[in-house]
C-alpha cells in the first residue's frame, strides 16, 4: 500500500447510505474518517432529516426526537428517489407520505412552516450538503469535487436523481462508484493476495444486499459479475423483531402502538436489539416502556431471531449463488470472502457465507461500516492523481489498474456523473 499520500488533493469519498452515510478523505497516511453526527461525533450519520425547525436537522438527533415531531421526519429517501411512483414499495413506519406529483414521486412532509410538498432530491441534497460542510470544517477550505457510492442495481434514473441531489448540495463534480466495487478497491489497495485467486465481496447494508465477484490474475483484478437486492438489507431484519414484538404487545399485554409514536420508539429498539443479538445469545424488551403499569420484559433468543429472519437469508443466499453462476464459477472456485456492511455483523450471515463457501478465506478486517467510504477515497485519490501526473497514479502498481481497465469496458454497468457548474450543460461520461 502507498504509505505517503498527497492531502492536497482533496480526494472525498462518501458513502450515501440508505440508513447511515459515511465518507474519507485522504490525508497524509491515508484514508481518514470525518466525524459526521453532531450529536455523538460519530463517523457515520444516521440518514434522517427533519423539518421541525427553521434549519433542517441530519443523523441521531433527529432519529432522537421521533417520538415528538415525527411527522417532520424523513428517512430511507434512497428507496424513493429515481423510482416511478407505482413501483415504489412503502413502508408503514414511514411517518410522511409518498405522493404522485408531476415531477414523479414526491414526498410530503410537516415542517415548522406547515405541510411541504418535497422532491426526493431536496431531501437527500440536505444529507449531502451537511456532509460537504463537515468536510470543509475538517479540510479547511471549499470543496467541490467527490465520489459518492451507488448500489450495484442503481438505474439511470437513481443515478440522475442522486446526481440532482448533489448538484442542489453544492457539489460541482461528482463521479459514481458501485459500492461493492468501492469496496474492492480498499481491499485490493491495502492487502496483498494469491494470484489466479476468485473472491466474492457480500455488501449488506441498511438498505440493500450488494455481491460483487471478481478474479486476480496477473497482478490484475477482473470483475466478473455484479449482482444485488435494493430491497433486502439491515432495515429489513429490523422489520422482522418490530412485526414480533408488536404482536406481542398487542396480543398479551392488549398495548396497541400502531397508532402512538411509540412505534418509533419500537422501532429503534429493535435496532438495538439486533445489535445486541450479535453478540448475547438472549436479549429482551421492556414493556414498561409503552405501558408503565407493566414490569415484565418480553424476551429474545438469537436462534428465534434466525427463525424469523430465514426468508431473508434465503433470499441473500439466492443473490449470492446467481451472481456467481453469471460469473461462470463454482462455489468452491471462490477462494476469499470479504464481509463488508454492518449486517455483516450478524451471526446468521457469517454463518450462512460459512457454508455456501466452507473452504474459502472470509475476512472482514476492514471496518465493515468505513470500507465503501475508505474505497470511494481511495478512488478519488485515483482520478485526482491520475490527472495530475498524466495518466499515471500511484496506486495503479496494485490491482487497481486491471480493476479501472475493466470497468472502462462495461457499459451500463459503472456510469460516472460530472456535474459541471450550473452554467454549463451536464454530461455523462466514462474516464477514460
Amino acid at each position: 500500500m502507498l504509505k505517503d499520500f498527497n492531502p492536497e488533493f482533496d480526494a472525498i469519498g462518501i458513502d450515501f447510505g440508505t440508513t447511515e452515510c459515511c465518507t474519507a478523505v485522504i490525508r497524509k497516511h491515508g484514508p481518514d474518517f470525518v466525524a459526521l453526527d453532531p450529536t455523538t461525533s460519530n463517523r457515520t450519520l444516521p440518514s434522517y432529516v427533519g423539518f421541525d425547525e427553521k434549519e433542517p436537522k441530519c443523523g441521531k438527533i433527529v432519529v432522537d426526537r421521533m417520538r415528538n415531531h415525527a411527522n417532520c421526519t424523513v428517512y430511507d429517501t434512497k428507496r424513493i428517489m429515481g423510482r416511478e411512483f407505482d413501483k415504489i414499495v412503502t413502508d408503514s413506519l414511514w411517518p410522511f407520505n409518498v405522493i404522485n406529483a408531476n415531477s414523479g414521486a414526491s414526498i410530503e412532509v410537516d415542517t415548522f412552516e406547515g405541510k411541504k410538498i418535497k422532491s426526493p432530491e431536496e431531501i437527500v441534497a440536505v444529507l449531502l450538503a451537511h456532509i460537504k460542510s463537515n468536510l470543509e470544517s475538517y479540510q479547511g477550505r471549499i470543496l467541490s469535487e467527490a465520489v459518492i457510492t451507488i448500489p450495484s442495481g442503481s438505474t439511470d434514473e437513481q443515478i440522475v436523481s442522486t446526481a440532482k441531489a448533489a448538484e442542489l448540495a453544492g457539489w460541482e463534480t461528482v463521479h459514481f462508484l458501485p459500492e461493492p466495487i468501492a469496496a474492492a478497491f480498499a481491499y485490493f489497495t491495502e492487502k496483498d493476495f494469491l494470484n489466479n485467486c476468485n473472491i466474492l465481496i457480500c455488501d449488506c447494508g441498511g438498505g440493500t444486499v450488494d455481491i460483487c465477484v471478481a478474479k486476480i490474475s496477473g497482478g490484475k483484478f477482473e470483475l466478473l459479475n455484479y449482482d444485488g437486492d435494493s430491497y433486502l438489507g439491515g432495515r429489513d431484519f429490523d422489520k422482522l423483531l418490530f412485526n414480533y414484538f408488536e404482536t406481542i404487545l398487542k396480543h398479551t399485554y392488549k398495548i396497541d402502538i400502531s397508532k402512538s409514536n411509540k412505534k418509533y420508539l419500537l422501532n429503534q429498539m429493535c435496532q438495538n436489539i439486533k445489535h445486541n443479538l450479535s453478540t448475547l445469545a438472549e436479549d429482551t424488551l421492556a414493556v414498561d416502556s409503552f405501558e408503565c403499569d407493566s414490569n415484565d420484559f418480553i424476551p429474545i433468543t438469537r436462534e428465534k431471531f434466525e427463525i424469523l429472519a430465514l426468508p431473508l437469508i434465503l433470499k441473500m443466499k439466492d443473490v449470492i449463488l446467481r451472481s456467481i453462476s453469471k460469473a461462470n464459477l463454482q462455489k468452491d472456485q471462490i477462494n476469499y470472502v470479504f464481509q463488508v456492511g454492518g449486517g455483516c455483523r450478524m451471526p446468521m450471515i457469517k454463518k450462512m457465507l460459512k457454508e455456501i463457501f466452507p473452504n474459502s478465506n472470509h475476512q472482514c478486517s476492514i471496518y465493515p461500516d468505513w470500507v465503501v467510504a475508505h474505497g470511494a477515497a481511495l478512488y478519488a485519490y485515483h482520478l485526482k492523481t491520475t490527472k495530475a501526473n498524466g495518466n499515471k497514479s500511484p496506486l495503479s502498481n496494485r490491482a487497481v489498474t486491471g480493476l479501472l481497465d475493466r470497468l472502462k469496458g462495461v457499459k451500463n454497468m459503472v456510469k460516472f456523473q460530472f456535474l459541471p457548474p450550473k452554467s454549463s450543460t451536464n454530461t455523462t461520461n466514462i474516464p477514460a
